[in-house]
């Protein structure tokens, strides 16, 4: 059930932060939404499995903590994803608001996901009992 839990926080994410990047960059139409939001999936699995397990160790709802983990993780996959696809640019990329409104808006959407699933520390520490 805990592993089902994880994968609807990740579609959820996934699908959410497509709809804002998708928005961000002003394009409409769905193929490259669907694209993205698998991209994003996969993002999302990579970068934010490793921490949300870090983090549900001791899981706690809406924890401001959690969201600056979040934030601070989400700006340093932007940052590799710059260097990686275009290391000359990279301080272009910094200057503009692009990174700081995905970087935020994907963390916090992670977060809220996150923290409405699995981060219910009643539920976990019954199923340990």
């Amino acid at each position: 059930m805990q592993v089902l839990r994880i994968f609807i926080v990740h579609v959820l994410s996934a699908l959410s932060a497509a709809v804002v990047y998708v928005f961000g960059i002003d394009y409409d139409g769905y193929i490259p939404y669907f694209l993205i939001s698998a991209i994003l999936f996969i993002f999302y699995l990579i970068f934010a499995a490793p921490v949300q397990y870090f983090l549900n160790r001791n899981p706690k709802r809406f924890n401001l903590k959690y969201l600056l983990i979040y934030i601070i993780f989400s700006f340093l996959v932007w940052l590799i994803f710059a260097i990686s696809t275009d290391p000359k640019t990279t301080i272009d990329f910094l200057m503009g608001y692009e990174i700081y409104l995905f970087g935020i808006s994907f963390a916090v959407i992670f977060w809220v996901w996150d923290s409405v699933f699995l981060q219910n520390k009643t539920k976990i520490a019954a199923k340990y009992k």
